[in-house]
């Protein structure tokens, strides 16, 4: 961990300017990357259909392009932007269909060093232990992860339907083998079949479904679910597993428009006109859960990974603009209600 990281803020009506003045706030942090060979992308896609829920392709076109700019060595490595959309699998579709939807193969033609791969394809898995509410499970990580000697994580500050709160950190959860997603929010449990979760009488394909039609029906069941009240405890300590073996050598969070309501992926857009960059994932995650006019304390794996020191969500190294100036009252999703009391 850099304990010298800075942390920018940026915010102007030009959305795309704001993502390279961003990252050129905090380029000084930046020089380890001149010497990578192997570097990873990872775009927020966990919608198939809602533009404000994923990661706008020109974001990362941005990104990239300011990188080769930067750092001219950089045109001899290798991008890979890897991603498994959660909305996807439940919706029984492809990563690939969102990366076409969403103008992804275009950045292929664009630059000869740029690759796109989806999480389907990957046939190598390892296995770690995470938590569930019938114990111990274990969840599957693609093992392609170990073949990137740098990592950006490219995502939006979303309010979450279980973890209050989704910037950069936890968007690596999309390496996740496809039918392990649920795992992380420690309610499908393979090893306790007899165990009765909400999943026990509701698929997660109709979760999904029900949720894009009849949001408030869907939140007020999982309101009544002891389960669910569980998992929003558990997921916050498999988050914090997830960052250790997926942890970002930058974040970059296009704030232009963040999510409110029925988030990750059915909520509202908040026009912030921001965006925030940091080879500390956790001051950026940090910066981000401000913008919505959260502590990032209140956010579980926020605190349990400053606690364990796997980062600094604290404003030392703020650059840019004050957070006073950028922050919104975000309306928080329907259970938050519960949601905050993960430490309970």
């Amino acid at each position: 961990m850099n304990k010298n990281a800075k942390v920018s803020l940026v915010k102007s009506d030009k959305h795309y300017d704001n993502i390279s003045k961003a990252i050129e706030l905090i380029v000084s942090d930046l020089n380890s990357i001149r010497h990578k060979k192997n570097i990873l992308i990872k775009p927020n896609l966990t919608a198939t259909k809602n533009v404000y829920a994923n990661t706008d392709v020109k974001t990362v076109e941005t990104v990239i392009d300011y990188l080769l700019n930067k750092f001219p060595e950089l045109h001899e490595s290798r991008f890979t932007i890897l991603e498994g959309s959660g909305s996807a699998y439940y919706e029984k579709v492809t990563t690939s269909e969102v990366f076409r939807n969403f103008g992804y193969y275009e950045l292929e033609q664009k630059y000869k060093n740029v690759k796109l791969e989806c999480i389907e394809d990957c046939v190598e898995y390892e296995e770690y232990e995470i938590l569930s509410v019938s114990g111990v499970e274990k969840i599957k990580i693609t093992k392609r992860l170990l073949d990137f000697d740098f990592k950006i994580s490219i995502a939006i500050p979303k309010v979450h339907n279980y973890a209050i709160a989704t910037f950069g950190i936890k968007n690596m959860a999309g390496l996740i083998k496809q039918d392990d997603k649920s795992l992380i929010h420690g309610l499908r449990t393979p090893s306790a079949p007899d165990a009765k979760t909400v999943f026990t009488y509701i698929p997660t394909s109709v979760i999904s479904w029900l949720r894009r039609r009849v949001p408030n029906l869907v939140n007020f069941v999982f309101s009544k679910s002891i389960t669910y009240t569980k998992a929003i405890k558990i997921i916050h300590y498999n988050v914090v597993t997830l960052a250790k073996i997926t942890w970002p050598d930058l974040v970059v969070l296009d704030g232009y428009y963040c999510m409110d309501g029925n988030g990750p992926v059915d909520g509202f857009p908040v026009k912030i006109e921001a965006a925030i960059a940091s080879t500390d994932p956790l001051k950026a995650d940090g910066v981000g859960a401000r913008l919505m006019g959260l502590q990032p304390e209140s956010i579980g794996y926020l605190y349990y990974l400053g606690q364990e020191k796997m980062g600094d969500y604290s404003l030392n190294g703020l650059v840019g603009e004050k957070i006073e100036n950028v922050k919104q009252h975000f309306k928080l999703h329907p259970t938050y209600n519960i949601q905050k009391n993960w430490n309970i």
